[in-house]
Protein backbone atom coordinates (compact mmCIF):
# COMPACT_ATOMS: atom_id res chain seq x y z
CA UNK A 1 0.00 0.00 0.00
CA UNK A 2 1.29 3.27 -1.27
CA UNK A 3 0.31 6.45 1.15
CA UNK A 4 0.65 9.75 0.69
CA UNK A 5 1.58 12.93 2.52
CA UNK A 6 -0.41 16.21 1.52
CA UNK A 7 0.79 19.57 2.01
CA UNK A 8 -2.38 20.93 2.79
CA UNK A 9 -6.11 20.52 4.56
CA UNK A 10 -8.01 20.41 1.14
CA UNK A 11 -5.57 18.06 -0.93
CA UNK A 12 -5.48 15.95 2.39
CA UNK A 13 -8.99 15.86 2.55
CA UNK A 14 -9.52 15.02 -1.37
CA UNK A 15 -7.14 12.01 -1.29
CA UNK A 16 -8.69 10.56 1.82
CA UNK A 17 -11.64 10.57 0.30
CA UNK A 18 -10.60 8.82 -2.88
CA UNK A 19 -8.22 6.43 -0.92
CA UNK A 20 -11.63 5.48 1.23
CA UNK A 21 -13.35 5.03 -2.64
CA UNK A 22 -10.75 2.60 -3.65
CA UNK A 23 -10.49 0.43 -0.22
CA UNK A 24 -14.04 0.67 -0.79
CA UNK A 25 -14.40 -0.58 -4.21
CA UNK A 26 -11.45 -2.98 -4.06
CA UNK A 27 -13.51 -4.88 -0.76
CA UNK A 28 -16.49 -5.02 -2.59
CA UNK A 29 -14.53 -6.61 -5.46
CA UNK A 30 -12.94 -8.85 -2.65
CA UNK A 31 -16.67 -9.60 -1.38
CA UNK A 32 -17.86 -10.59 -4.87
CA UNK A 33 -15.42 -12.86 -5.04
CA UNK A 34 -15.55 -14.92 -2.46
CA UNK A 35 -18.94 -15.09 -3.27
CA UNK A 36 -19.13 -16.77 -6.28
CA UNK A 37 -16.46 -19.16 -5.03
CA UNK A 38 -17.24 -20.26 -2.22
CA UNK A 39 -20.38 -20.38 0.27
CA UNK A 40 -20.89 -18.67 4.13
CA UNK A 41 -18.79 -21.42 5.13
CA UNK A 42 -16.31 -21.58 3.32
CA UNK A 43 -17.12 -24.65 1.25
CA UNK A 44 -15.83 -25.12 -2.19
CA UNK A 45 -16.78 -27.34 -4.96
CA UNK A 46 -15.33 -29.09 -7.87
CA UNK A 47 -12.45 -27.59 -10.04
CA UNK A 48 -10.34 -24.34 -9.89
CA UNK A 49 -11.46 -21.32 -8.07
CA UNK A 50 -9.76 -17.64 -7.59
CA UNK A 51 -10.42 -14.96 -5.74
CA UNK A 52 -8.54 -12.12 -3.48
CA UNK A 53 -9.03 -11.79 0.66
CA UNK A 54 -6.99 -8.57 1.87
CA UNK A 55 -5.08 -8.20 -0.94
CA UNK A 56 -3.80 -11.40 -1.34
CA UNK A 57 -4.76 -13.95 -4.36
CA UNK A 58 -5.77 -17.52 -3.42
CA UNK A 59 -6.81 -20.33 -5.60
CA UNK A 60 -8.13 -23.71 -4.91
CA UNK A 61 -8.74 -26.78 -7.39
CA UNK A 62 -10.08 -29.48 -5.79
CA UNK A 63 -11.80 -33.50 -7.77
CA UNK A 64 -14.47 -34.96 -5.30
CA UNK A 65 -14.49 -35.17 -1.72
CA UNK A 66 -15.29 -32.66 0.73
CA UNK A 67 -12.98 -29.14 0.98
CA UNK A 68 -13.26 -26.21 2.90
CA UNK A 69 -11.25 -22.82 2.42
CA UNK A 70 -11.57 -20.09 4.96
CA UNK A 71 -9.65 -17.12 6.24
CA UNK A 72 -10.34 -16.93 9.76
CA UNK A 73 -7.31 -14.62 11.12
CA UNK A 74 -6.83 -12.28 8.19
CA UNK A 75 -8.36 -9.20 10.04
CA UNK A 76 -4.91 -9.84 12.46
CA UNK A 77 -2.83 -11.34 9.55
CA UNK A 78 -3.66 -10.37 6.12
CA UNK A 79 -2.24 -13.53 4.70
CA UNK A 80 -3.55 -16.20 7.06
CA UNK A 81 -5.98 -18.68 5.39
CA UNK A 82 -6.98 -22.22 6.52
CA UNK A 83 -7.89 -25.24 3.81
CA UNK A 84 -9.57 -28.18 5.47
CA UNK A 85 -10.60 -31.35 3.29
CA UNK A 86 -11.36 -34.94 2.89
CA UNK A 87 -11.63 -38.38 0.95
CA UNK A 88 -10.68 -36.04 -2.26
CA UNK A 89 -9.13 -37.70 -5.37
CA UNK A 90 -7.23 -34.29 -5.44
CA UNK A 91 -7.02 -30.95 -3.51
CA UNK A 92 -4.54 -28.43 -4.16
CA UNK A 93 -4.35 -24.47 -2.66
CA UNK A 94 -3.43 -21.43 -1.17
CA UNK A 95 -2.76 -17.83 -0.71
CA UNK A 96 -0.12 -15.80 -1.96
CA UNK A 97 -0.02 -13.09 -5.38
CA UNK A 98 -1.75 -13.90 -8.64
CA UNK A 99 1.64 -13.25 -10.35
CA UNK A 100 4.55 -15.05 -9.39
CA UNK A 101 8.29 -13.98 -9.43
CA UNK A 102 11.70 -14.33 -7.89
CA UNK A 103 9.91 -12.68 -3.82
CA UNK A 104 11.11 -13.99 -0.92
CA UNK A 105 8.10 -15.68 0.66
CA UNK A 106 7.35 -15.10 4.23
CA UNK A 107 5.64 -18.06 6.13
CA UNK A 108 4.32 -19.61 9.54
CA UNK A 109 2.51 -22.75 9.45
CA UNK A 110 0.44 -22.18 12.85
CA UNK A 111 -1.78 -26.11 12.24
CA UNK A 112 -0.65 -28.81 10.21
CA UNK A 113 -3.06 -32.06 10.47
CA UNK A 114 -4.12 -35.14 8.93
CA UNK A 115 -2.23 -36.59 5.80
CA UNK A 116 -1.05 -34.58 3.17
CA UNK A 117 1.75 -34.87 0.07
CA UNK A 118 3.08 -31.55 0.27
CA UNK A 119 3.15 -28.21 1.80
CA UNK A 120 5.34 -25.17 0.48
CA UNK A 121 5.36 -23.05 -2.45
CA UNK A 122 2.98 -23.63 -5.76
CA UNK A 123 2.66 -22.08 -9.11
CA UNK A 124 2.71 -21.86 -12.86
CA UNK A 125 5.07 -20.38 -15.71
CA UNK A 126 3.26 -20.31 -19.20
CA UNK A 127 6.81 -20.16 -21.02
CA UNK A 128 7.60 -22.70 -21.13
CA UNK A 129 4.63 -24.16 -19.30
CA UNK A 130 6.09 -25.44 -15.83
CA UNK A 131 4.12 -26.72 -12.85
CA UNK A 132 6.73 -26.05 -9.85
CA UNK A 133 7.00 -26.40 -6.29
CA UNK A 134 9.33 -25.59 -3.70
CA UNK A 135 8.34 -27.95 -1.27
CA UNK A 136 9.05 -27.66 2.43
CA UNK A 137 6.99 -30.27 4.21
CA UNK A 138 6.55 -33.63 2.32
CA UNK A 139 7.27 -35.30 -1.05
CA UNK A 140 6.58 -34.68 -4.39
CA UNK A 141 7.05 -37.68 -6.57
CA UNK A 142 9.30 -36.95 -9.73
CA UNK A 143 12.84 -38.25 -11.17
CA UNK A 144 15.78 -36.77 -9.08
CA UNK A 145 18.30 -34.94 -11.50
CA UNK A 146 21.27 -35.41 -8.99
CA UNK A 147 21.44 -30.97 -8.52
CA UNK A 148 21.22 -30.46 -5.46
CA UNK A 149 21.37 -27.22 -3.60
CA UNK A 150 21.57 -24.96 -0.53
CA UNK A 151 18.62 -22.09 -0.07
CA UNK A 152 18.99 -20.33 3.53
CA UNK A 153 20.54 -22.91 5.16
CA UNK A 154 18.10 -25.85 3.89
CA UNK A 155 19.14 -28.79 1.76
CA UNK A 156 16.87 -28.77 -1.59
CA UNK A 157 16.68 -32.07 -3.89
CA UNK A 158 15.60 -31.16 -7.70
CA UNK A 159 13.38 -33.53 -9.12
CA UNK A 160 11.63 -33.32 -12.26
CA UNK A 161 8.09 -35.23 -13.85
CA UNK A 162 6.84 -35.37 -17.40
CA UNK A 163 3.10 -34.82 -17.25
CA UNK A 164 1.22 -36.08 -20.54
CA UNK A 165 -2.32 -34.93 -21.54
CA UNK A 166 -2.98 -33.71 -17.94
CA UNK A 167 -5.03 -30.35 -16.58
CA UNK A 168 -3.11 -27.25 -16.37
CA UNK A 169 -4.32 -23.49 -16.55
CA UNK A 170 -3.84 -23.95 -20.18
CA UNK A 171 -6.17 -26.78 -20.56
CA UNK A 172 -5.21 -30.68 -20.89
CA UNK A 173 -1.46 -30.19 -21.95
CA UNK A 174 1.89 -31.87 -21.77
CA UNK A 175 4.29 -30.10 -19.54
CA UNK A 176 7.09 -31.03 -16.68
CA UNK A 177 6.94 -30.27 -13.16
CA UNK A 178 9.81 -28.55 -11.35
CA UNK A 179 9.98 -29.99 -7.65
CA UNK A 180 12.82 -28.86 -5.40
CA UNK A 181 12.03 -30.73 -2.58
CA UNK A 182 13.73 -29.81 1.05
CA UNK A 183 10.56 -31.64 3.02
CA UNK A 184 11.42 -30.84 6.94
CA UNK A 185 10.27 -27.46 7.80
CA UNK A 186 9.33 -26.94 11.14
CA UNK A 187 5.78 -25.78 11.97
CA UNK A 188 5.11 -23.07 14.29
CA UNK A 189 8.01 -20.63 13.36
CA UNK A 190 8.89 -18.24 11.06
CA UNK A 191 10.55 -19.42 7.61
CA UNK A 192 11.56 -17.87 4.65
CA UNK A 193 11.85 -19.10 0.88
CA UNK A 194 13.49 -17.08 -1.55
CA UNK A 195 11.83 -18.03 -4.78
CA UNK A 196 15.17 -16.19 -7.06
CA UNK A 197 17.43 -18.53 -6.01
CA UNK A 198 15.03 -21.73 -6.83
CA UNK A 199 14.36 -20.05 -10.14
CA UNK A 200 18.09 -19.49 -11.02
CA UNK A 201 18.73 -23.46 -10.07
CA UNK A 202 15.36 -24.35 -12.51
CA UNK A 203 17.10 -21.82 -15.52
CA UNK A 204 20.24 -23.74 -15.44
CA UNK A 205 19.38 -27.11 -14.90
CA UNK A 206 15.90 -27.60 -15.58
CA UNK A 207 16.54 -28.65 -19.41
CA UNK A 208 13.84 -26.28 -21.05
CA UNK A 209 17.15 -24.21 -22.09
CA UNK A 210 18.41 -22.97 -25.15
CA UNK A 211 15.02 -23.57 -26.84
CA UNK A 212 13.02 -21.32 -24.53
CA UNK A 213 15.59 -18.94 -22.88
CA UNK A 214 14.43 -18.56 -19.22
CA UNK A 215 11.42 -19.27 -17.41
CA UNK A 216 8.79 -16.34 -17.48
CA UNK A 217 5.40 -15.60 -17.99
CA UNK A 218 4.45 -16.48 -14.48
CA UNK A 219 0.87 -17.29 -13.50
CA UNK A 220 0.00 -17.42 -10.21
CA UNK A 221 2.26 -18.29 -7.26
CA UNK A 222 0.86 -19.34 -3.81
CA UNK A 223 1.60 -20.66 -0.22
CA UNK A 224 -0.38 -23.96 0.28
CA UNK A 225 -0.83 -27.10 0.38
CA UNK A 226 -1.77 -30.89 -1.81
CA UNK A 227 -3.23 -33.58 -0.88
CA UNK A 228 -4.66 -36.84 -3.18
CA UNK A 229 -4.01 -39.33 -0.26
CA UNK A 230 -8.08 -39.20 -0.21
CA UNK A 231 -7.47 -38.91 3.68
CA UNK A 232 -8.70 -36.17 5.92
CA UNK A 233 -6.49 -33.05 7.01
CA UNK A 234 -6.18 -29.56 7.77
CA UNK A 235 -3.82 -26.38 7.61
CA UNK A 236 -3.76 -23.18 8.82
CA UNK A 237 -0.75 -20.81 7.90
CA UNK A 238 0.30 -16.93 7.35
CA UNK A 239 2.28 -15.69 4.46
CA UNK A 240 4.05 -12.04 4.37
Amino acid sequence: MKTFLSISAFCLLFFTSCSNDLESDNLLEELENEQKSIDSNGYISDNRTDGYNQGYFWTIYKEGGWGRLRFPYANQYGGNFEIEYKNNQDIVGGKGWSTGNGRRINYNIGLLQGSYNFVGVYGWTRTPLIEYYVVEKGSITGQNQNKNYTVNGKNYKFKKQLRSNAPSILGTKTFYQYISEHGNASTGSNQQVHMQAHINHWNSHGGHKPQWGNLRDFDYQVFGIESYTGGWGKINASIW
